[in-house]
């Protein structure tokens, strides 16, 4: 027979509101940072716009990786 896996309880408002919340800050802080350091590094070296295009680019890279890494951890709690 069987085995029966224990149902998960349902997340709360609240946790599921952590979750974005958690979600959306793994996006905006790398994409903040990166695009801030390509301006200044743009303003520094007077190659307007290459590194803040390059800082979106590697922003997309490691939020990405963020979102799939969070979205692993909360699919298991799930």
């Amino acid at each position: 027979m069987p085995e029966k896996t224990p149902k998960k309880e349902d997340p709360t408002p609240w946790q599921a509101l952590a979750w974005v919340w958690d979600i959306l800050l793994g996006i905006a802080i790398p994409t903040t940072l990166f695009a801030l350091g390509g301006r200044w590094l743009d303003t520094h070296y007077g190659t307007s716009p290459w590194f803040t295009i390059l800082g979106f680019i590697l922003a997309l890279f490691v939020a990405g990786t963020i979102v799939m890494r969070k979205g692993k951890d909360i699919s298991k709690r799930l």
